[in-house]
């Protein structure tokens, strides 16, 4: 501390922190706590003890001299050199106490070697003093910061009576105490000394080992601490995790309650609407019957009225004539039906309720794992580059403190791909679990901006994490093409729509050969189904397919106007739909695709209607009667998060939608610019989320974002690898590679 410093801070220096006033006396405990002697004393009467003293700071209990003289504690010297830099700083003020008269001047001097003050007149009677001549003297008003300095080292002088004048120079190591000249022959005759300085190095080395012993402590300290710190952000991330999770589940099964309520009243409104019908139907029924009753009735009365005695005797011959034979009652029927409705009641799922109300919607488990995010480790290309679009991969290895492989199965691990908006840039971030700490990690990159992968253990960030990606945009090339016309196995006449399983197989709609064709990711024959006819299994110009997560096939079977499904090895399920404009039929459909709850959205392009149907073929509800929203001629429509995106090959655009129907906005029009089309076909999104659109009379397929905004484009007119006949449908293999059928070339090729 400098002596500026030193003298801004003075005052709390000199201290006492029991009294609140400047020391006296000031004595030095061994916790290293110092306190007036007058203190200690006034503390040591009301303990009650009489060989303890608590230190008044750290509570610590100090034993009492063994002269029970408190007196005899270690002087703190360092006090009193302050003490006498406060004098001389004060001394203007308040004057300073001569050594010689103990009267207070404000005009004074300092003796360097008496460590002491004298006023003007004792000075001069010091300095006459023979054994004074070397001592030095200096004014207080001629001060200076070394001389302060000077002060702050003067020597330190035994405290035995008659001894205060004579300076510590010894050390007695029987007594282990600082003595003076005059306590080796007194006090300390016999005894073993040391010289001070000898005393004190030795002193400083044990001083110094106990400092470098503290010091590892302290360092220890604050590993413990980081390391609790550590656990508390690592628990705090958890309980967010956790939190995330429980809002997560909570509003999927809030999502999946509002669809299953949809379908509810869906069900409810179509059999309000066929009980109102047929009621509406015998009510007109019953009003015509009465017109006609109350028309004979009133042509009766009349004749009555006008004919002879001899007429009306005749009545009872031709009265079946003129009144019509008795209507049936249709009450009855009106009543049953009626009697039908009322005891169309809805039935709670009483189940479903009493296993919330009991088990909640989960429950929380605690886990101890050797897992150490810090030591786990990553290996990879996919931690450095990525191709938008397409694959990219790395590894994690989890590790224990040590650096060893190790594997809890409820370790949890978490992947972001975050772009430097924070914004995620990546989809299909998944996870293979090894089941012996490895774990083999993909996704596909979305975004050509700067990103960075973060990868964490347990919700702490593993060695290197987060680690930037450099990313590459993609480019479509063409690697594969497989089919030809004809109509034998493995070849195809105006291949339609195509869709891909979980196990990466690709089913194509042949059109002409009215069937369905499955083949393998690099082409190679697997088996078919189908064959033309209107029976069940039997197709007339397939043209839409889609697998559902039972693995079912959807088929669209156009001509027949239904859509069929077939398990996986192509034989016949059930199907819905029939020539007609009710809600239940269509006309000329070709789309198909299946959202996310599993539900069937058709393209029911004769009606200019989008219709979507339970898994179970039970129509739901319709796209395409609003003004904004309707359409010329629908193709297609897909569900990609929460919109639903429609090809209007009519009016050459795409139409977007939200969940529940309600129309967005549309983006292109007629045109073989980009983002121009020439009746759009079949939808597909890739692994970048991003929207692809087979402009079929373009022989293009064109990409956007989902908001419209126009990315890239592959393919032209033509017959030679990489070129297109009509492209009508795409689809996106689990690697990224998109197999895009073309109806005009009567083949399937395959691009990355």
């Amino acid at each position: 501390m400098d002596v500026k410093t030193l003298l801004d801070n003075l005052h709390e220096e000199v201290s006492c922190s029991v009294c609140m006033t400047t020391f006296t006396e000031p004595k030095i405990l061994p916790c290293l706590h110092t306190f007036c002697l007058h203190c200690l004393n006034g503390i040591l009467r009301t303990s009650g003890r009489h060989d303890i003293i608590p230190c008044p700071e750290c509570r610590r209990e100090v034993q009492v001299p063994s002269s029970g003289n408190l007196k005899d504690l270690p002087t703190n010297f360092r006090i009193n050199s302050l003490l006498d830099v406060l004098a001389i700083k004060e001394c203007h003020t308040a004057g300073v106490k001569c050594a010689n008269c103990d009267k207070s001047s404000k005009h004074s001097s300092y003796c360097f070697q008496c460590c002491a003050f004298w006023c003007d007149e004792c000075i001069t009677a010091h300095n006459l003093v023979k054994a004074n001549k070397e001592h030095r003297v200096l004014a207080l008003k001629d001060f200076e910061d070394q001389d302060i300095e000077d002060v702050l080292k003067r020597p330190a002088f035994c405290q035995q009576k008659h001894h205060e004048k004579e300076e510590l120079k010894l050390f007695c190591k029987n007594c282990d105490v600082a003595i003076c000249n005059l306590c080796v022959a007194t006090i300390h005759d016999g005894h073993a000394k040391i010289v001070l300085e000898e005393a004190a190095s030795e002193r400083k080395i044990q001083v110094k080992s106990v400092i470098e012993k503290q010091k590892k402590t302290i360092e220890h300290k604050k590993t413990k601490i980081a390391d609790l710190e550590r656990q508390c952000n690592q628990i705090e991330a958890r309980g967010d995790a956790v939190k995330r999770d429980i809002h997560k589940f909570a509003e999927n099964m809030i999502a999946v309650i509002e669809t299953k309520k949809k379908e509810m009243l869906n069900k409810a409104e179509k059999k309000i609407k066929e009980s109102l019908g047929c009621l509406r139907t015998q009510q007109c029924e019953v009003i015509r019957q009465l017109k006609l009753l109350e028309t004979t009735v009133e042509k009766t009365e009349t004749l009555v009225k006008q004919c002879t005695n001899a007429e009306i005797t005749q009545l009872d011959k031709s009265l079946s004539t003129v009144i019509p034979e008795e209507v049936s009652d249709v009450g009855k029927q009106a009543a049953a039906d009626l009697e039908g409705l009322r005891q169309f009641l809805f039935k709670e799922n009483k189940t479903f309720v009493d296993s919330l109300n009991s088990d909640g919607i989960g429950s929380f488990q605690t886990f101890v794992t050797n897992t150490c995010a810090h030591q786990s480790t990553t290996e990879g290309k996919g931690l450095s580059e990525a191709s938008v679009g397409l694959e990219s991969n790395f590894l994690l290895t989890t590790r224990n403190a040590e650096g060893e492989q190790c594997y809890n199965e409820r370790d949890c691990v978490t992947v972001e791909i975050k772009n430097q908006r924070g914004h995620d840039c990546a989809t299909e971030v998944r996870f293979k679990d090894e089941k012996d700490g490895s774990y083999k990690v993909r996704y596909f990159l979305k975004d050509t901006g700067k990103c960075q992968v973060s990868v964490k253990v347990n919700e702490e960030h593993i060695r290197g994490s987060p680690f930037p990606i450099k990313p590459k945009p993609r480019q479509f090339r063409h690697v594969l093409s497989f089919g030809r016309r004809g109509s034998c196995a493995e070849m195809v006449k105006a291949p339609y729509g195509v869709t891909v399983n979980e196990r990466d197989e690709i089913a194509v709609t042949d059109t002409d050969n009215h069937k369905v064709q499955v083949f393998s990711s690099d082409g190679t024959y697997l088996r078919s189904f189908g064959r033309i006819g209107d029976k069940q299994g039997e197709l007339n110009w397939p043209a839409g397919i889609a697998f559902d997560k039972n693995s079912r096939s959807i088929v669209v079977d156009s001509d027949n106007h239904r859509v069929q499904l077939f398990n996986e090895q192509g034989q016949y399920l059930s199907q819905f739909g029939d020539e007609g404009n009710l809600d239940h039929q269509l006309r000329d459909p070709y789309g198909v695709s299946v959202d996310t709850n599993g539900n069937i959205i058709v393209a029911d392009a004769g009606n200019k209607l989008i219709k979507i149907f339970s898994p179970s073929g039970q129509f739901l509800y319709k796209l395409g009667e609003g003004e904004s929203g309707h359409f010329t001629s629908p193709f297609h429509c897909i569900q990609y998060d929460k919109f639903l995106i429609v090809s209007d090959a009519g009016e050459h655009c795409i139409k977007v939608f939200d969940i529940n129907g309600n129309f967005l906005y549309k983006f292109g029009n007629q045109g073989n610019r980009d983002g121009e089309f020439n009746e759009p076909r079949f939808l597909s999104v890739n692994k970048a989320g991003h929207l692809m659109v087979c402009d079929t009379k373009n022989h293009r397929v064109q990409v956007f974002e989902l908001n419209g905004n126009f990315v890239t484009k592959f393919g032209k007119l033509g017959s030679w690898l990489g070129e297109f006949g009509s492209p009508t449908s795409a689809a996106v293999l689990s690697n990224g590679r998109i197999v895009v059928t073309e109806w005009f070339n009567s083949r399937i090729q395959i691009f990355e």
